[in-house]
């Protein structure tokens, strides 16, 4: 019965072979002369992004509610998120409990600072110490 089924069955190698697309030799490649590139158009260059400073107490409300609203997700995992420093544009946070050994905890630092983007309206740099 089985030998049947198995006399019947197609195998691929009975199937004629493909033939193989040519090789291209690396070293042919590196040979070949490099294509110019167009100047970029004229223009004025980009200036830099003048960075804010966090330095009203509206915008330090603003960081602890973004982290007190984190809070809770971060405990029911047994972590937490506890605001250390505030210097220019950079926001210093220590992951604490499980956040601290955590693979995920720099997903973790990504949320933090999104929400405080959120609550502040301009970017910032979030940086877990």
């Amino acid at each position: 019965m089985f030998e049947a089924a198995l006399s019947e069955t197609p195998y691929f190698d009975d199937e004629p072979a493909a033939p193989r697309p040519e090789r291209v030799r690396l070293l042919d490649m590196q040979r070949r002369p490099a294509v110019a590139k167009a100047p970029p158009p004229p223009g004025p260059a980009a200036a830099p992004r003048p960075a804010r400073n966090i330095d009203t107490p509206e915008q330090m409300a603003a960081i602890e509610a973004a982290i007190a609203e984190l809070r809770p997700r971060l405990k029911a995992d047994g972590g937490d998120c506890e605001l250390v420093q505030v210097e220019g544009d950079i926001v210093r946070v220590r992951m604490t409990g499980a956040c601290a050994g955590c693979q995920l905890a720099s997903m973790t630092v990504l949320g933090v600072r999104m929400k405080i983007i959120e609550k502040l309206g301009f970017p910032v740099k979030v940086i877990p110490v």
